[in-house]
């Protein structure tokens, strides 16, 4: 078993900007890094810990060790191992001695080579401006940018290790959700089964398409609409899709998790783990 010995070394002004690789809606970036190619990255916060890709983590000849079952999305029995990237370069700031797991992400819906999870986004805040397509990480030393006249800082909560705010389902039945905030996720709202079926939203008749973890697909079904409210903010008709299974991360009880096609009605949204911050700006 490794230890996480993850060091992130900023610049002399504590941050970096980067531009954000969006298509399919999804927050990804490049990077420098072993093996003299650059590597798309993807900032999740919908992971604990980061992620490396099982093939590529192999011709960087870095340590495998035995495997084990994990989760993702959508599966309760992904095959995972520990391992250890010696240095990764985003912009300006230096990753060292990167702890992940080495996952096979070739069926990934996007080409993404490393994933950034809690290990890493709980040592900075992440600033994701959605209008501007840019990403900036600063050290959470920093005190985040203040929202603007149009913007709102709420508590930042936490399921597990993702990061969450409250919401509230006002149409079409009333409801309060812990709403996990995943930018790993090209989703709208994922609600799980049950609370699904607490708003009287009709699965059962609705067709179902697949949807995709890192390693796995499921069963989704899709079609349905509900209105939330996210502190001042009233959003309409926000498209819901629904796990057809219990497995996996967002099949759980109680799940609500906002993705990016949610996210970024928000011209920028900031987190600060350190100070439990989170700012919408519309």
């Amino acid at each position: 078993m490794l230890d996480d010995r993850t060091e992130l070394h900023f610049p002399a002004n504590g941050m970096t900007e980067v531009p954000l690789l969006w298509q399919p809606q999804v927050v990804r970036c490049h990077a420098a890094g072993p093996g003299g190619r650059p590597l798309h990255v993807l900032i999740d916060t919908g992971t604990d810990p980061s992620a490396i890709d099982l093939t590529l983590a192999r011709r960087l000849d870095l340590r495998i060790g035995d495997f084990a079952l994990g989760s993702d999305a959508a599966s309760d029995a992904v095959p995972f191992t520990e391992t250890m990237l010696p240095w990764l370069r985003i912009g300006t700031l230096t990753l060292r001695h990167l702890y992940l797991m080495a996952v096979d992400l070739s069926h990934a819906p996007f080409p993404v080579d490393v994933v950034l999870g809690y290990n890493v986004l709980y040592q900075l805040n992440l600033t994701i401006d959605y209008g501007q397509q840019t990403l900036r990480l600063c050290h959470s030393d920093l005190p985040p940018s203040p929202p603007g006249p149009r913007g709102v800082s709420l508590p930042l909560l936490f399921f597990e290790h993702f990061p969450a705010i409250r919401a509230y389902v006002t149409a079409p039945h009333t409801a309060e959700l812990l709403l996990t905030l995943d930018t790993g996720s090209n989703s709208a709202l994922t609600l799980s089964p049950d609370l699904a079926a607490t708003l009287g939203l009709d699965v059962q008749t609705t067709p179902a398409a697949t949807g995709h973890g890192f390693a796995t697909t499921t069963p989704v079904v899709l079609g349905m609409a509900v209105d939330l409210q996210i502190g001042p903010f009233h959003l309409d008709s926000v498209a819901v899709d629904v796990p057809a299974t219990h497995h996996g991360d967002l099949g759980r009880p109680g799940r609500a998790n906002a993705g990016n096609r949610l996210l970024s009605r928000f011209r920028r949204v900031t987190l600060d783990y350190r100070r439990a911050v989170c700012i919408l700006d519309e």
